[in-house]
């Protein structure tokens, strides 16, 4: 046994060990909060630009509004670095005919912050989230 008293470093260590496991915690924390922005922006988008390109007038409104609702919504869900990336599938090879189903699959890449890159990579690590909305173009639809 040491007779020398040991005063004050249980509290010490206690403290560098939080601090220690509390960084990584919300450096987790921050990495999930942005990758289920991006997941709820991605379903928003796809969901919101498909049914407005099914009432478009043309396909060139309706990829304009495509546009900018994916810009929009992930401003909207603060999703500002990712990279928004989309697909539009029709049923039939005029789009905008009435009762064709279009198919919207948008895809964010969303940069993961508190990881770091490997040596010799330049690439920042990303993660990609993709969702898809269907929807059908009305039979009522004037002009189609």
């Amino acid at each position: 046994m040491s007779t020398t008293p040991e005063r004050g470093s249980a509290s010490i260590e206690f403290i560098v060990a939080s601090v220690a496991l509390l960084i990584p915690l919300v450096a987790l924390t921050v990495t999930t909060s942005q990758i289920a922005s991006a997941t709820f922006a991605a379903t928003s988008a796809a969901r919101h630009g498909v049914r407005a390109f099914t009432g478009a007038e043309s396909t060139n409104i309706g990829l304009e509004r495509i546009r900018a609702i994916t810009t929009l919504v992930t401003d909207d869900h603060g999703v500002i670095d990712a990279t928004p990336r989309w697909e539009l599938d029709c049923s039939r090879r005029n789009c905008l005919r009435r009762g064709s189903l279009v198919e919207l699959t948008v895809h964010l890449d969303v940069p993961l912050l508190f990881i770091p890159s490997l040596p010799g990579i330049d690439i920042a690590p990303r993660v990609t989230v993709s969702r898809s909305a269907t929807a059908r173009v009305s039979i009522t639809a004037v002009n189609r």
